[in-house]
């Protein structure tokens, strides 16, 4: 009897970021986090800003349909409404905010240091405190550790980690 070639689906997992500074902190957290082992194959890409509305549907392109779980990583300084809410829900993405305000404030917070009111304060600390360019994911390498983020208990980072190592 011949055998039969059987493929076995493995999982996938898409993150859609607001912009580049959140897709090289994600990108971090993969390096940390996604074990190959798993079976979980990782995409994380950048919508480039925009609204709520405006990532969800960059997250929910006809060329991500082939994703198990999809995820968007997007601030909460614009109020995500009930439209975008049902939207995310019939394309099954799940929306992650980054709080307060935007992923520097939520990265500020899990450090323990004081978040500034806005966008723009927010970046102008956090960024101070990188070993380079926001755009670069090493940056991120000595401030977010291994052992700081499996220490912190922010939820979104918690969620992320969780999501990244397929737990």
């Amino acid at each position: 009897m011949a055998k039969k070639n059987r493929r076995v689906k493995l999982s996938s997992l898409l993150i859609v970021c607001e912009g580049p500074h959140d897709k090289a902190f994600i990108n971090h957290l993969k390096d940390l986090y996604d074990n190959r082992n798993t079976g979980q194959k990782v995409k994380v890409e950048s919508a480039d800003g925009g609204s709520p509305r405006d990532i969800l549907k960059s997250a929910s392109k006809n060329k991500h349909a082939d994703y198990d779980k999809k995820y968007v990583l997007m601030d909460s300084d614009i109020p995500v409404t009930q439209q975008d809410w049902d939207f995310a829900r019939n394309h099954k993405i799940e929306i992650i905010q980054s709080t307060p305000c935007c992923l520097e404030g939520m990265l500020l917070d899990a450090l323990g240091e004081q978040v500034p009111d806005g966008n723009s304060a927010c970046k102008g600390k956090f960024h101070s405190m990188l070993e380079g360019a926001p755009t670069e994911k090493k940056s991120y390498s000595i401030r977010f550790s291994k052992e700081i983020v499996d220490g912190s208990e922010k939820e979104q980072l918690v969620t992320l980690r969780k999501l990244l190592s397929n737990t």
